[in-house]
């Protein structure tokens, strides 16, 4: 109404955070939900996603199992173990796996790579309360003594989660049914990154500790590694799923200011949530 006080009008809407989106298989998706909720969305694809390495590779690898006869045995994925008993059937080799893994006390780091587990068989005496390699990694070291052999399957984001026990003189055999792959077209991811130094950005996402370390090779590609430390240690928010994204993203030097449930639903609502606190 015309000549109404400034201060009986209603506000404009405050606008959506600015979102960057580093997930490559899941990135339209996470991307969609966030702009139907008013979101301004970069994405930025810093994982080409997860490539199983060959069977002859995985042969090998369980053969020299097979020889070390390792006492201890971790399952990190429940995805890895699905395919190296895939692998293991095709080359033969399930039931000396299954030989191996009944000789060895058995842990796993979360529930998925425990059904794998069961899968061949195997009950594991232990289960990552909080998904951790780090929890992992710690009860090996109580329990391991130096000079023994701890076999692991890893999951294919890289990083040396069980360097401790090469520390306490473990032995420690790494089985890598696959490996993360970085992206055809580097020059999204790197763009992210150059939005986030320029703060172009509000909140950065993460939802695999792969992406989280993709970002950190794409952004020293190009220069620019510690600025986007710099600025996701502060100025910039870091949402996480999950405590293993977290746990990656960490490791790549960033701090987490969100870590939602194991879903994407859940790191859209604690992101917009986030957002709806920040005066």
């Amino acid at each position: 109404m015309k000549g109404e006080p400034a201060s009986e009008k209603e506000a404009p809407p405050r606008p959506g955070p600015r979102v960057g989106v580093t997930a490559a298989r899941k990135g339209a998706e996470l991307a969609t939900a966030f702009k139907r909720r008013g979101a301004q969305v970069l994405q930025g694809p810093t994982l080409g996603g997860d490539r199983p390495v060959d069977d002859d590779t995985i042969a090998e690898a369980i053969d020299r199992m097979v020889e070390l006869r390792p006492l201890w045995f971790a399952a990190s994925t429940g995805m890895g173990m699905r395919l190296l008993a895939a692998a293991a059937e095709r080359t033969g080799r399930r039931d000396a796996l299954v030989r191996v893994l009944e000789n060895a006390t058995v842990v796993a780091r979360g529930q998925k790579a425990a059904g794998g587990l069961r899968r061949l068989g195997i009950t594991p005496v232990w289960i990552a309360p909080d998904e951790r390699d780090s929890q992992v990694e710690t009860w090996l070291a109580e329990h391991v003594r130096t000079d023994e052999v701890a076999a692991v399957q890893v999951h294919g984001a890289g990083g040396d989660p069980y360097g401790r026990l090469l520390e306490n003189g473990v032995v420690v055999e790494r089985l890598a049914p696959y490996v993360s792959v970085p992206p055809d077209d580097p020059g999204p991811g790197t763009r992210l990154a150059e939005a986030t130094v320029a703060g172009d950005l509000d909140v950065v996402t993460f939802t695999s500790p792969g992406a989280a370390r993709g970002l950190a090779r794409l952004a020293d590609t190009a220069g620019i590694g510690d600025r986007v430390r710099e600025a996701l240690n502060g100025p910039v928010a870091v949402a996480t799923v999950g405590p293993v994204t977290g746990e990656g993203a960490r490791d790549a030097g960033y701090a987490v200011t969100i870590e939602a449930d194991n879903s994407t639903g859940a790191l859209v609502r604690a992101v917009m949530s986030w957002w709806a606190t920040r005066a």
